[in-house]
């Protein structure tokens, strides 16, 4: 058959673009066995029955060996005549089928000769949701509980046959990646009404019952909790449970339940309030503190189309501590799908599942989880301590050098009151300075090199109190300047000049290519293509919903135009990827690694992922394999799958390169204990080899919105004389050096971070909390011996918000030159 179609009981085959089954056997079954499902699945077949005889799906086809198979089937039988079809679903064990087999049938409007499309999905273990559709007349909309005791799960999908005379159209399946599991546990509650709900239940809170086989909470105290004390949830965990609200009440799961003994519980809920209109249903995630709802309990809330008296799937799940993956389902859709972090100093683990009612009126019909065996134990608190390296106190010679300041330079008096990035770009005889004066307005100033006058020219934008605002810029190839900054999701600010080494015939240009996908801009980087031309990078959009644009520069027409016809990368409105800007290797490859991010909060930062291009146009993994553009969540390269709330975080994931040439990327995450730690992942002959650097104690947690004050914080790993690996690092503010052995990438020694003359480093201002602050040269002295660097100071962030006056004064923005002591003077 070709395309992973397997015959696996009778002949089938392919007919004017149909497929077939032969008229011989009974039971015939043929598998699409290139996809196996997963733990939610959809699986849809455009049919024809020739004959009046029973065809349809197969699902969680499982082959036995011996000929037989195991699998459900959703099946139809129609007529010549008008009159009533009929369907079933049959749990088919061994190829047989007879009365066991049937979970569930009923009759409809169907004709022999006709097309229908018919459609399986499965949300959450047991319950398959059928439709049958004629064009879009839905003449079967049911969704039916499977047997608890003989559950089929994973397995193939496929089309069923009992004689022949069938034909197939088409055939569509979608497949989480998620593999399907066992449950660990499951309760359909197909036993007699009973105030003693039974099975290890615990009536925490409120009365709970057995009635019409479902479990059903009655009215009486608010905040209602029945937990399943024979489970105690592990280290990860899913919960599903199909439930409807009898009226218009707040219901749902509840887990990680602890009970306080004075008949108060802490836990979370995923509550659900529906409506007698869907449209005005709504959700909440909260965290109930001794059975008390305030607006301090609610984590996340929003709503969904729920409607009173309906079933809904809900599912809750956590692949690692502090994720919450929340999901709701109705019987064909999902309405509800967002992942949610916990903040990990008030995490609640391990604890019980359960049931949650408000206020009475909760019906439920089953409930499920899947558990791990390893159990839950709280991640690692309190503050970091960054223990030292084996041998730290001892010299390292080839540090002991230091530098002298050669000259300094006033360039302009400028705002202190929050920390922006300012930028210096030397080139040649020339030297550029763009920054926010005293007035918080762009200035940039030039000057050249034999001369202390600065040429200031003000541009017509202000920076408020967002530190994401840097300014940055870059020269091409015909000596003009471009200038871009202020930006952090608002439209474009980009300037250039006419005329080369001139700043006052800076002029603004509106856009760059095309205002509708650069009306949310931040980010700005001006990069060199392998051909000389300027490469502009930006993302548009915000965090957890943006996207990266590459824009190339002609000095001929003085356009830029698309250097990709799409993003780089692309979060499908789900997530953005942020990136250590592409950096170009001693291998003639531009490597860029990166990290998702799914909302504003730092916490959701997760996946640490890598490509390389020779040319910034294609792009592909460590071993060759090309990437179609954008590179999505699915498809890139993963270097280290860390999760949500992983210790992980964006703007500390830096590329570098040993002596050999091999790529290095620093970054830190949490240890499996919950303690931050550096790490340094380097590409191999094998793929990905992840080093532990840092034996540290504690952890710094990542949590909360706009710029943040970093409790960690690296350099790119730099090689030395010896061929040794240099890698700063900066721990509650104090900065610290490993000398690395290049081969096992262990640290030799540890010692304090060579400093900057005391003139430099010393705050000068007598305001309270402020910093010095110093950023490297984007250009080059043009002498391996000599560097400039831009000096200023200012108060730390604030997180983006404004500050309380008063402020402190205007400060010196100042630049060095400095020399290495080695130079020969």
């Amino acid at each position: 058959m070709g395309n992973h179609w397997v015959e696996m009981r009778g002949a089938w085959s392919i007919e004017d673009r149909s497929l077939r089954p032969a008229s011989t056997t009974n039971e015939m079954v043929i598998a699409q066995t290139g996809i196996e499902l997963g733990r939610t699945y959809t699986i849809e077949a455009t049919l024809r029955n020739t004959e009046a005889r029973w065809n349809g799906l197969v699902f969680n086809l499982v082959d036995n060996g011996d000929g037989t198979q195991d699998y459900y089937v959703l099946r139809m039988a129609t007529y010549a005549n008008p009159g009533p079809g009929a369907w079933q679903l049959l749990r088919v064990t061994r190829s047989t089928v007879n009365n066991a087999s049937l979970i569930a049938k009923g009759t409809l409007p169907v004709v022999t000769g006709q097309d229908y499309t018919f459609r399986v999905s499965s949300f959450a273990y047991g319950v398959v949701h059928l439709t049958i559709l004629e064009g879009a007349n839905k003449l079967l909309a049911r969704s039916v509980s499977t047997p608890v005791g003989n559950q089929l799960i994973g397995g193939y999908a496929g089309i069923y046959s009992e004689s022949g005379k069938l034909r197939v159209g088409e055939v569509r399946i979608g497949s989480s990646t998620e593999p399907a599991e066992v449950p660990t546990w499951q309760d359909s509650f197909d036993r007699a009404d009973h105030t003693d709900v039974g099975q290890e239940w615990t009536k925490l809170r409120g009365a709970w019952s057995i009635q019409g086989q479902t479990l059903q909470s009655g009215s009486g105290a608010n905040e209602m909790v029945i937990a399943q004390t024979g489970v105690e949830l592990g280290k990860t965990y899913s919960i599903d449970a199909r439930l409807r609200n009898t009226e218009s009440r707040w219901n749902g799961i509840a887990w990680n339940i602890e009970d306080n003994g004075d008949g108060t519980q802490n836990y979370y809920v995923l509550r659900m309030k529906t409506h007698a209109n869907p449209d005005q249903g709504a959700w909440q995630l909260l965290q109930i503190t001794r059975s008390t709802v305030s607006n301090a309990s609610v984590i996340a809330q929003g709503t969904l189309a729920a409607a009173t008296g309906q079933y809904y799937t809900v599912r809750v799940s956590s692949p690692s501590y502090g994720v919450i993956d929340l999901e709701v389902y109705n019987d064909e859709d999902q309405v509800l799908a967002r992942s949610e972090v916990i903040p990990l100093d008030k995490l609640l683990v391990g604890g019980y599942a359960g049931l949650y009612s408000e206020s009475g009126k909760l019906q439920v019909d089953d409930i499920r989880i899947v558990n791990s065996a390893e159990p839950a134990a709280a991640p690692a608190s309190g503050p970091l301590v960054a223990i030292p390296a084996p041998g730290t106190g001892e010299p390292y010679p080839m540090l002991a050098g230091e530098e002298t300041i050669v000259n300094k330079s006033l360039v302009d008096m400028i705002w202190s009151g929050h920390p922006v990035g300012h930028s210096l770009l030397t080139q040649g005889d020339d030297q550029y300075v763009a920054y926010y004066n005293a007035n918080r307005q762009m200035v940039v100033a030039h000057r050249k090199l034999d001369e202390d006058v600065w040429v200031r020219q003000p541009l017509d934008t202000y920076v408020g109190w967002d530190s994401h605002n840097y300014v940055t810029m870059a020269l091409d190839t015909d000596g003009q300047l471009h200038v871009s900054g202020n930006m952090h999701n608002v439209p474009l600010i980009y300037f250039r000049t006419t005329t080369p080494g001139d700043v006052t015939t800076l002029t603004r240009v509106p856009n760059m290519v095309d205002a509708a996908t650069e009306d949310a801009v931040t980010y700005p980087t001006f990069l060199k293509a392998s051909d000389g031309r300027m490469v502009f990078r930006y993302r548009n959009g915000q965090s957890g919903d943006g996207v990266d644009f590459y824009n190339i520069y002609d000095v001929e027409t003085q356009q830029w135009s698309r250097l990709l016809d799409q993003p780089l990368h692309d979060g499908e409105g789900l997530r953005n990827a942020y990136v250590d800007a592409p950096r170009l290797g001693p291998d003639g490859y531009y490597h860029v690694v990166w990290v998702w991010r799914d909302t504003g909060n730092a916490a959701t930062n997760q996946r640490l992922s890598y490509a390389r291009s020779q040319d910034l146009v294609h792009w592909e993994t460590s071993d060759g394999t090309p990437l179609d553009l954008p590179i999505t969540f699915r498809t890139g390269e993963v270097i280290d799958a860390i999760p949500m709330n992983g210790g992980i975080i964006n703007g500390s994931n830096l590329v570098s390169f040993d002596a050999q040439g091999r790529v290095l990327v620093s970054y830190h995450k949490f240890d499996a204990l919950g303690n931050t730690q550096i790490y340094i992942a380097r590409l191999t002959s094998n793929g990905w080899e992840i080093n532990p650097i840092s034996n540290w104690e504690g952890r710094w947690n990542i949590w909360g919105f706009g710029s943040l004050v970093y409790g960690v914080s690296m350099s790119r790993v730099a090689v030395l004389p010896d061929n040794n690996l240099r890698l700063d690092f900066v721990v509650g503010g104090v900065k610290r050096t490993w000398i690395l052995n290049p081969d096992t990438l262990v640290p030799i020694i540890e010692v304090d971070t060579p400093q900057l003359p005391s003139e430099i480093t010393t705050v000068r201002s007598t305001f309270p909390t402020m910093l010095a602050q110093w950023s490297a040269d984007l250009g080059s002295s043009g002498s391996e011996q000599e560097r400039y660097i831009l000096r200023r100071e200012s108060l730390p962030t604030n997180q983006d918000r404004p500050r309380t006056p008063p402020y402190p004064e205007a400060v010196a923005l100042e630049v060095y030159l400095l020399s290495s002591e080695e130079q020969e003077r």
